[in-house]
Formats: C-alpha cells, sequence, structure tokens
C-alpha cells in the first residue's frame, strides 16, 4: 500500500511538472507571435517613422536593430532572440558577442515594454515601444 502512495504522488509531482512546463512553453510562444514585426522606441504617431531606432522580430528567431539620429543611421545589427516565460534574451554576435536579457510586458497590442532583469551582459533596451502599422 505505502508502494502504491508514493508512486501515485510520484506521478502527480512529474505531471505536474510537465503541467508548468507546458504554461511556460504556451506563454513563451504566445509572447513571441506578439512580438514578430518592427517596434519603434518613439511613438511613430508623435514622431513619425523616419529615422526611429527600432527593433525587427522576424519569425526565424532573427532580431534587428537599428539606432538612428536625424538622418544619419549610426548602427544597424542582426542578432538573434529566443523567450522562456517572458524573458527576452536577444544575442547579437558583431565583433563582440552582446547578450541582453529583458522581461517582456505588453501594454496592448501596439505597446510593449522591455524591462531590465539580472543576467544581462549589457545594459538593456529599458523603455516602451510602439509597433509599426
Amino acid at each position: 500500500m505505502k508502494r502504491t502512495i508514493y508512486f501515485l504522488l510520484i506521478l502527480q509531482a512529474c505531471l505536474s511538472l510537465s503541467c508548468s512546463s507546458d504554461d511556460d512553453s504556451s506563454s513563451s510562444n504566445e509572447i513571441s507571435q506578439k512580438l514578430m514585426g518592427k517596434w519603434y522606441f518613439s511613438d511613430p504617431e508623435v514622431n513619425g517613422y523616419d529615422y526611429n531606432n527600432f527593433f525587427s522580430f522576424r519569425s526565424n528567431s532573427e532580431v534587428a536593430y537599428s539606432y538612428s539620429v536625424d538622418e544619419e543611421v549610426f548602427d544597424y545589427e542582426v542578432g538573434t532572440f529566443k523567450i522562456k516565460g517572458d524573458i527576452l534574451t536577444m544575442t547579437f554576435p558583431e565583433d563582440v558577442e552582446l547578450v541582453y536579457v529583458q522581461k517582456v510586458v505588453f501594454l496592448d497590442e501596439n505597446t510593449v515594454q522591455f524591462v531590465q532583469v539580472e543576467g544581462s551582459s549589457e545594459e538593456p533596451y529599458d523603455g516602451t515601444y510602439y509597433k509599426a502599422e
């Protein structure tokens, strides 16, 4: 009898771990899908689309970053991204590998905030970003 109870407890623990893992994966997929597209740092309705810093998330797990001031593009880099739960990790391998780790918080379907978390090798891109049309 003790073996049966012990076995049932282990089985229940395994099933609950499996379910939480599925929930995490489901959450990651949902966030990943919502992130697809181009996100501008300044609100495009206020500042327009031209010469605005942005991230562009692609379905092949690539992310592009562009940094501009006025009409001059200072930086354009392509890296990779992954999401675990609500944590976004972006890696840009050009020259020196840079790893950014941030929490993703959607304010609505067209507005997202990236919030600093521990584990980033670089100062993260904190702030509010606005989805391009």
